[in-house]
């Protein structure tokens, strides 16, 4: 379980490598030059690195997988403590700009979305660990971001929802051992984006076996069952999947 999540204020960036051929040299400029740069803009309290982990999920989880072909997805953590958590973000957009202008860029990089987000609610799993994993920056090993959306209107009837089934029933998973949600800080988002984001941790082996669990269980049991949510709805997002921990170089 990690000791840092749940943070007050949270915000996730989703960007690949366009060229798979230089992956290693994208992954030392982000880790050596755009990180530590990041990390000095007021506001900033730390940044994190995560790799999407690609686990087979069979013909459950297009939902959790980028488009065929796309090159690999990285997701980046940023943990913000600034009473406007929204225009440290927009700092960062800035300082990328500002990297861009004067050319210690790298340019085979490309940001899909940039999301921020305020703390909700938390949940940990009753279930003995399956193991004491305790990463050097307090981050969780593995984690599944599910990006989605409800009526504002029953925002508070969706909130009850997850926090007292369905986090409860995930939080069955063997080797899922915490859970966190979120509220988006986007002062004007449009229709189709994400308002909530639920943050869930794994600590096991094998991350995928225990998400394609999940699915099946979803599938087969808690839809049967009438233990989903009437009042979601559809969003798009390029960043809901199961990110593995990255450390930085």
């Amino acid at each position: 379980m990690s000791e840092i999540f749940p943070a007050k204020s949270i915000a996730f960036e989703v960007l690949s490598c366009t060229d798979p051929s230089r992956e290693g040299e994208f992954n030392l400029w982000y880790d050596k030059v755009h990180v530590p740069e990041v990390r000095t803009i007021s506001g900033i309290v730390d940044v994190y690195r995560y790799r999407d982990m690609q686990p087979d999920l069979k013909d459950l989880g297009a939902r959790l997988s980028a488009p065929a072909g796309a090159p690999v997805r990285y997701l980046t953590v940023y943990r913000i403590n600034a009473p406007d958590p929204w225009a440290v973000m927009q700092k960062v957009k800035e300082n990328d700009t500002k990297q861009a202008a004067a050319g210690r860029a790298i340019d085979c990089m490309k940001s899909f979305e940039v999301s921020v987000w305020d703390f909700v609610a938390c949940r940990h799993s009753l279930l003995p660990p399956l193991r004491h994993t305790r990463l050097p920056d307090g981050m969780p090993e593995a984690m599944l971001l599910l990006f989605g959306g409800h009526d504002p209107a029953r925002k508070v009837e969706h909130d009850d929802w997850w926090l007292y089934t369905h986090a409860h029933d995930l939080l069955e998973t063997p080797g899922m051992v915490q859970c966190q949600r979120y509220m988006s800080l986007n002062p004007a988002p449009s229709e189709s984006e994400p308002n909530v984001c639920n943050v869930y941790e794994f600590d096991l082996d094998n991350p995928g076996a225990a998400m394609l669990k999940i699915l099946e269980d979803d599938k087969c049991v808690r839809r049967v069952q009438g233990r989903f949510s009437s009042f979601s709805r559809a969003v798009k997002s390029y960043g809901t999947g199961l990110y593995q921990h990255w450390d930085l170089m």
